[in-house]
């Protein structure tokens, strides 16, 4: 019987704490994106992050963006794993990101211009499961078939000697406590420099440096069972059975495979704790085009390259064996195209589209086969992910703007990759804010944003040690998101 403390492996959550945008890849670069959700033409100062060669149109001097967003996520997922206590059962976890910053600068002189920010690419908050996760409760829930199935022959070797039924079978429920806590944060410091090669066509090359960690506590304790009270009522498993075995009526076979199995249970049930930290660094070379057809017009194209991150583990307590100090794994994020542009048919209106697509299949996420050897993700990811913006925004009086977006998408992920602790769900997000002009050099830009999930149900099943056959069962997941955006924009 597998140690159920590698249950510690269903609650490890990666980059993927807190996203707007592709899989793992934060494109909520700015307060502007979330009262837009369409910034990859944006000629604003935001564009150090999403159109590094639209910076060609600012006007010679320093331009500054500050923004936070806080950012609120709460996940839920029902289980009707049939052994669970309450079936269907829901978990729900609160994820949270109340400082999530954006930096940017740029300094413009004639046909050069360079700039630099700071963002949080990936991950960027931290995920509390106080009741755990269906793949964390199922394999204790299965301990009470297990036993009730180990002990019946034994009742019935009494019934059929003319005993009373001694009732060792009546094993009626479990108790666990699991706490679990995880952190990610991909911090993304970028440089470039832009240049116009006339009026209309500019061009940008830069790159960002990448340093990621992820941490995790948590612990699992207290697995006990619900025995007969005449048997010494609720005690961890092994007990029980020692106890069914030193019964001198029970015969010496049944005793010996009895203490066996206690035995394989106290190392099953053992309280287990953990305490890890992740640390990694990569590079992402980025390119860029912007072509300024007229005030009217403006169309941008982006490449970021793959980003390879290998991730170092520090671990201090590692009772579940699956963080070695020392070992690396694979934490990359994926290239990533970007179109957008930007239309302003009359004076106080503009309206953008933009379009996303993730290169995810070729990136390694920290997937591994049977042997443990570390895959890409073309077990995981039918097709490349894409997301897809649109946004209005309207200047209703001299200094006052309202906006609204648009976005939707696809994130290409296969069944494979869903599960209860990490899912890739279709979405839908829409955001809207003001933006107020504070003479000729400040812009202030506030918005919010929520993202709506699709449910998504999965099939499975789970084989309990000493089954005959798999019992088949399903999980749902749900999630929505909230962001809050308040940031201001600076030209000197």
């Amino acid at each position: 019987m597998k140690r159920l403390n590698l249950l510690f492996i269903g609650m490890l959550i990666s980059s993927q704490l807190l996203l707007a945008g592709g899989l793992v890849t934060n494109t909520n670069g700015s307060a502007a994106w979330v009262r837009t959700l369409s910034r990859n033409a944006t000629l604003g100062v935001d564009a150090v992050y999403f159109n590094p060669a639209g910076l060609a149109q600012l006007s010679n001097g320093l331009h500054l963006s500050i923004s936070n967003q806080s950012i609120f996520q709460t996940r839920t997922i029902s289980s009707n794993y049939p052994y669970l206590a309450g079936t269907p059962v829901s978990y729900e976890a609160e994820l949270s990101a109340p400082l999530f910053p954006s930096i940017y600068a740029a300094y413009s002189m004639d046909k050069w211009t360079f700039s630099a920010g700071f963002n949080i690419i990936g991950g960027g908050g931290s995920a509390d499961y106080p009741t755990g996760l269906p793949s964390f409760e199922i394999p204790v829930s299965s301990l009470v078939p297990l036993i009730q199935g180990a002990l019946a022959p034994l009742d019935q070797a009494f019934i059929d000697a003319f005993q009373p039924d001694p009732g060792f079978r009546n094993v009626t429920g479990y108790n666990m406590n699991a706490s679990f806590k995880g952190e990610s944060r991909y911090f993304g410091y970028q440089v470039g420099a832009t240049y116009a090669i006339n009026d209309m066509i500019s061009v940008a090359i830069g790159g960002r440096l990448v340093t990621a960690s992820n941490s995790y506590e948590g612990t699992l304790t207290g697995v006990t069972i619900d025995a007969p009270a005449s048997y010494g009522g609720t005690q961890i498993p092994g007990d029980y059975l020692r106890f069914v075995a030193a019964i001198p009526l029970v015969p010496p076979t049944s005793a010996a495979i009895l203490n066996g199995t206690a035995a394989a249970l106290d190392v099953a049930t053992a309280d287990a704790q953990l305490n890890a930290v992740q640390k990694g660094t990569g590079f992402t070379p980025i390119i860029g085009v912007n072509l300024h057809l007229s005030d009217m017009v403006n169309i941008a194209a982006k490449y970021e390259h793959h980003t390879k991150i290998e991730l170092t583990n520090e671990t201090e307590v590692d009772d579940v064996d699956m963080f070695p100090d020392g070992e690396k794994v694979r934490g990359d994020l994926p290239g990533m195209f970007a179109l957008g542009v930007q239309v302003s048919p009359l004076k106080k209106l503009t309206a953008t589209a933009g379009f996303n697509y993730y290169l995810d299949k070729s990136a390694f996420y920290g997937f591994e086969n049977e042997a443990g050897e570390q895959i890409n993700n073309e077990t995981t990811i039918d097709e490349n992910g894409y997301s897809y913006m649109f946004s209005l925004e309207y200047k209703l009086l001299g200094i006052l703007g309202i906006s609204a977006g648009y976005s939707g998408g696809n994130n290409g992920v296969s069944e494979n990759y869903q599960s209860d602790f990490d899912q890739g769900l279709k979405s839908q997000t829409v955001g809207a804010g003001v933006f107020v002009d504070v003479g000729e050099k400040i812009t202030i830009n506030a918005g919010v944003a929520f993202v709506m999930y699709d449910d998504y149900s999965k099939a499975q099943t789970y084989t309990p040690s000493g089954f005959p056959q798999a019992v088949p069962f399903a999980d749902t997941y749900g999630k929505n998101t909230t962001i809050v955006a308040v940031g201001v924009d600076i030209n000197l």
